[in-house]
């Protein structure tokens, strides 16, 4: 057997082992927690991002002229017009009269 491992530890062996060991503990912990962090933003995002689009779905049903969706969030701005389904425009208005 060898004798380094038979040799009780010193008091700098003891902490040094000591620190390693709470480093690693501690690198676990904090990989655990970022892990926890990301899945609930991400289901945030899903649950943001369903809602968002039932009700585009329902305003784009809805019987409106014209409509403009205005959108901001962290991926950047964003305009949306939706309408102008069966408006005549003023030429072919006035010949139908």
């Amino acid at each position: 057997m060898n004798e380094a491992l038979a040799e009780p530890l010193t008091g700098y062996q003891v902490m040094a082992v000591a620190v390693t060991v709470a480093g690693v503990l501690a690198g676990l912990v904090r990989a655990c927690v970022a892990y926890r962090a990301r899945i609930q933003q991400e289901r945030e995002v899903t649950t943001r991002t369903t809602a968002r689009v039932t009700w585009l779905t329902r305003i784009a049903e809805a019987d409106h002229d014209m409509v403009r969706i205005v959108e901001r969030d962290r991926d950047g701005h964003r305009e949306v017009e939706l309408g102008g389904r069966g408006l005549p425009n003023s030429g072919a208005a006035r010949e139908a009269a």
